[in-house]
């Protein structure tokens, strides 16, 4: 039996190799297609996973092959136009990486073209079908810890890297509350990007969330244990300590720590192929009528627009209310306006050995045949040890 759905994949790095693990493991979805501007890359997916049409742009792909699915797997600032475009093809649904966009009028205007054309838009909090967050979630309904008050996140990497699913997680565990203020504070001394998006080097921020519930966030600063996939949640009568793998909670019932049984899938692998299956199905069930997807774009987009209000927090050394006005970057914008002068103006970007630049593909395929990750293949052809880090560090 032919598969139900046909699928197209917008941009042949990491993320869209996560992707292609995922739809592997769904046996109603074909991936038909990929997109790239760089022969190389889009070659060599093209060969390794065996698919049909390879093309340089999402335009030539929608005309020729006219999927059901997009996902798009590309840089921050390249979400809204493959996005955009597959909505105003026709598309069921599109799965698009986190960050959802840099800013909020870029977010929204993801919502808007889907919402116009019917398409179903995802955006990939994959983490979300970690089964250790779901089980923390289901903790909270019942009252575990009572009323949850506070939150506690530490990540790295950058806040719209790491901190997007941190901030994600933790709203899904508590159902997924709107946000009232939030108040945030930046340094950027170093000419930092990560993925060419210029981000800070620390940031931290308060989110006042409805029903009066805090979450404080630390993105790069004391980085023991920083981890985009645990919290720590307090409540009116307990603890939960959770990862994507793991639960602990504390209350009066348990008289001290203890860890709560969870059903782990493939022994106990959270991240990859089998979440980004399980977002596929879920996407499936919604295109045939079923609820509305967990990762679904307007949820999504209230945390980009808290990002953005931790930024423009310290852009304005104010508490921001929400909705926030300003629908740009506020950190391009504090860069623009020489509010954040540099210590080290030499740019530097942290995902800068993800580029095909300069790379052999022979030399690529060689690697990847004897079973070097994708990302790892390319930093080792880039001559790198690591990701490149801020010069005094």
């Amino acid at each position: 039996m032919s598969p139900a759905y046909k699928a197209a994949i917008v941009g042949a790095g990491s993320i869209g190799h996560a992707h292609m693990d995922g739809y592997s493991r769904v046996d109603e979805v074909e991936v038909v297609a990929v997109v790239d501007p760089v022969a190389n890359a889009r070659e060599q997916y093209q060969r390794e996973f065996g698919i049909s049409g390879a093309y340089e742009t999402i335009e030539e792909m929608l005309a020729a092959e006219r999927p059901d699915i997009v996902s798009v797997c590309t840089w921050h600032l390249l979400h809204p136009a493959p996005t955009i475009a597959a909505a105003q093809a026709g598309v069921k649904a599109v799965i698009c990486e986190k960050p959802m966009a840099i800013g909020t009028a870029a977010a929204n205007s993801m919502v808007e073209a889907c919402d116009a054309s019917g398409t179903k838009l995802v955006i990939s909090h994959q983490r979300r079908f970690t089964p250790g967050w779901e089980r923390a979630k289901e903790l909270v309904a019942e009252g575990a810890i009572g009323k949850p008050e506070f939150v506690n996140i530490k990540v790295m990497d950058g806040l719209t890297n790491w901190g997007t699913h941190a901030i994600d997680g933790s709203r899904f565990v508590l159902g997924d509350p709107s946000a009232r203020w939030v108040m945030g504070a930046l340094e950027r001394i170093s000419n930092k990007h990560e993925r060419a998006v210029p981000i800070e080097d620390a940031c931290m921020g308060l989110i006042h969330l409805e029903g009066d519930v805090q979450l404080f966030v630390q993105s790069d600063l004391y980085l023991e244990g920083a981890d985009a996939g645990v919290f720590l949640i307090r409540g009116t009568e307990g603890l939960l300590d959770v990862t994507e793998t793991s639960v602990r909670l504390m209350n009066s019932d348990r008289g001290g720590w203890q860890d709560v049984e969870l059903n782990l899938v493939e022994g106990a692998r959270a991240i990859g192929g089998e979440t980004n299956a399980a977002q596929v199905r879920e996407l499936l069930a919604w295109i045939e009528g079923g609820p509305i997807h967990r990762g679904n774009g307007r949820n999504a987009a209230v945390t980009v627009e808290i990002m953005m209000a931790m930024y423009e927090s310290a852009r304005q050394n104010r508490v921001i209310n929400l909705p926030l006005e300003e629908t740009e970057y506020p950190l391009g914008l504090m860069i623009a306006e020489g509010k954040l002068p540099l210590d080290y103006p030499e740019p530097y970007d942290i995902r800068s050995f993800l580029s095909w630049e300069g790379i052999d593909g022979e030399d690529y395929a060689t690697l990847r045949a004897e079973g070097v990750p994708h990302a790892r293949a390319l930093m080792k052809l880039h001559g790198l040890d690591g990701p490149p880090g801020r010069p005094d560090r």
